[in-house]
């Protein structure tokens, strides 16, 4: 049984490497350096401007720059440890690489972006490329870059204190930072801080009219605090603006609970359907498709999706209120 998407999973985060690195020196007097040469699948350089960025592996981030007209980018790193690459450029997945500069003075290798299959593809059906990523990610200072890092990996590790103090200093040190405010938004919401988490992603969507997961995370926050109709015009904002976004099911989920709260259920069914589709192992979902088919009249409907639950959960909190359910539905039906 698959739990229902939490709101701080990332996306996937996918690497091909032509060739691993090979230490180029040991111990020395020669200048530390990483080269990377960093392409795309076809085999051409990256886009030029394309973002590099070298960490330490604990995901303090030490620096920054860009790729090259082809497609090269370099570092100097501050002594002999190990370093993670991050490239990033619009249009495809972020790639990483770890390098061990344990017992060597230098490393050189390619690193090939896969395109990102939620981007807009051109007509002959290849992913386009688009720009460089865009000037303002690349304004964003060292330090508060670091700052967001070092929150993001705070609350992969579930320290949603430490993780909301380094997005708050990272927003301070660069605003505006619409990332840093959707996951400060995200933060609160697991943390049920309904309010808080409303105005961190109001100030995202400000700040960035764009950022989908913002809306989408608004849309979960105004649920919890009853405001549906709310909630469903920022659920349905995001979903405009990517229909297939990594969290899309989740966001349908959450605008049919809104929907179905307002007295909508006409409106809720498409979005409970669609949901349960995309992921049909989230065992909660059935019990709201099921409610949605008694609201239709549907009562071998509503009996298959909660059958469907207590096949996914049968120790849910909601497992013997379902199970007292189905034979009340079927002696309704059999009375028709």
């Amino acid at each position: 049984m698959s739990r229902a998407p939490t709101w701080l999973l990332l996306a996937p985060i996918v690497v091909v490497l032509l060739f691993p690195g090979a230490a180029m020196a040991q111990h020395s007097d020669a200048p530390m350096q990483i080269l990377v040469q960093v392409r795309l699948p076809g085999g051409q350089p990256a886009p030029q401007g394309s973002l590099c960025e070298m960490d330490l592996e604990n995901t303090e981030m030490l620096d920054q720059g860009q790729t090259d007209s082809s497609g090269k980018c370099r570092f100097v790193p501050q002594g002999h440890n190990i370093y993670l690459i991050r490239i990033r450029a619009a249009g495809y997945l972020e790639a990483r690489e770890r390098v061990d500069l344990q017992n060597s003075s230098s490393w050189y290798g390619n690193i090939t972006l896969r395109p990102d299959p939620n981007h807009p593809s051109d007509d002959s059906g290849a992913s386009a490329p688009g720009p460089p990523i865009s000037a303002f990610d690349l304004s964003v200072s060292v330090p508060a870059r670091k700052e967001f890092d070092l929150g993001q990996h705070a609350l992969e590790s579930h320290d949603l204190d430490g993780g909301i103090a380094h997005l708050k200093k990272a927003i301070e040190l660069h605003d505006p930072y619409p990332q840093a405010c959707t996951l400060l938004g995200m933060a609160y919401n697991e943390q049920k801080k309904w309010k808080d988490a409303q105005g961190a992603l109001e100030k995202a969507i400000q700040q960035d009219p764009k950022a989908v997961e913002a809306y989408f995370q608004l849309g979960a926050s105004l649920n919890q605090q009853k405001d549906h109709a709310g909630a469903a015009k920022a659920l349905n904002q995001g979903l405009e603006l990517n229909p297939d976004a990594p969290h899309a099911a989740a966001a349908h989920y959450e605008l049919a609970r809104a929907y179905l709260a307002l007295g909508q259920w006409q409106d809720a069914n498409p979005h409970a359907a669609k949901a349960v589709a995309l992921q049909p192992d989230v065992a909660s979902w059935h019990i709201l498709m099921g409610n949605i088919d008694l609201k239709k009249g549907d009562g071998q409907g509503a009996i298959s999706e909660f059958q469907a639950y207590l096949k996914l959960d049968p120790n849910g909190p909601s497992a013997a209120s379902v199970r007292d359910m189905i034979p009340k539905i079927q002696a309704a039906m059999q009375k028709k």
